[in-house]
């Protein structure tokens, strides 16, 4: 009977077995646990002691406690959705109109060098505009409507989305532009098939930085004109002198934001599965 060595030689077998998927995102939820523990004891001891100097009556009257913040939630939760509906639509809007034209004005950049510097600095000049400045011009050009919050939401998430584009399309690996170049592809194909893959990693980093502004742009067109919408709710609150309202339109802003960053860091983490280095992954 001939010698098995697989059977009995007692060496270690070198085959691991892969994670599963559940396994990896057991341990992506262990690592956020693991990153956010601190900064949500911090925020849980900083209410709790809102709510106790609340209840000493220490906290001025423009600064209302927790349960004040929250019974306001509960009470307005039918206008805080009616107003809160347009907002959100304007945000989403002027993002995917930010984007569209990002990718669109960075591939004509990488594609003709002679334009990269003067779109590039075109985006730069619209940036270096405050935004709050700009809502109401573009409420005189476009009327007081949609179209009009919808652009200063672009417009307050345009430049990331330029930077991050531009960048991008510039990351693509010299050999495998190289092989493109050998195969004859066809300038959609290296845009499609090898620009766009490489730039993954630099667009998605600008969308979770542009997405918070969008936000942003949207609250600052609400300001300008309308009679509804999150900004004209603070500002209905403001004049009225209603604190609790006031905070809690404040904190739906906020979470608003972190709704639009947390959502783009999900879908980079589906799609971005590779370690770039420069180099385009499949």
């Amino acid at each position: 009977m001939p010698f098995d060595v697989s059977a009995d030689s007692g060496a270690p077998s070198t085959d691991r077995p892969r994670p599963q998927p559940v396994d990896r995102w057991l341990a992506r939820l262990g690592t956020l646990v693991h990153v956010a523990w601190l900064p949500l004891a911090v925020v849980a001891v900083i209410v709790a002691g809102l709510e106790l100097a609340g209840v000493a009556g220490w906290l001025p009257i423009t600064v209302p406690s927790p349960s004040q913040i929250a019974a306001a939630f509960g009470l307005r939760t039918g206008d805080l959705l009616y107003h809160a509906t347009p907002t959100i639509a304007n945000a989403l809007a002027g993002y995917g109109l930010a984007l569209a034209l990002a990718l669109i004005l960075g591939a004509i950049a990488t594609s003709l060098k002679m334009l990269e510097k003067p779109i590039f600095n075109l985006g730069v000049m619209v940036d270096s505009i405050p935004i709050i400045a700009l809502a109401p011009i573009l409420i005189i050009w476009l009327k007081n409507g949609q179209e009009a919050k919808i652009a200063v939401a672009m417009l307050a998430a345009q430049f990331p989305l330029l930077v991050g584009s531009i960048q991008g399309f510039k990351a693509v690996d010299r050999h495998m532009a190289e092989l493109f170049h050998v195969l004859s592809a066809s300038p959609g194909q290296r845009l499609v098939k090898l620009a766009l893959p490489s730039a993954l990693p630099y667009l998605f980093a600008a969308c979770k930085i542009a997405a918070p502004l969008a936000v942003l742009g949207a609250l600052f067109g609400d300001w300008a004109g309308g009679d509804r919408g999150i900004g004209m709710m603070m500002v209905y609150a403001m004049f009225s002198f209603d604190a609790p309202v006031v905070w809690m339109t404040i904190l739906f802003v906020c979470g608003m934001a972190l709704a639009g960053y947390t959502v783009v860091a999900a879908l980079e983490a589906l799609v971005v599965r590779w370690d770039t280095g420069g180099k385009v992954g499949g």
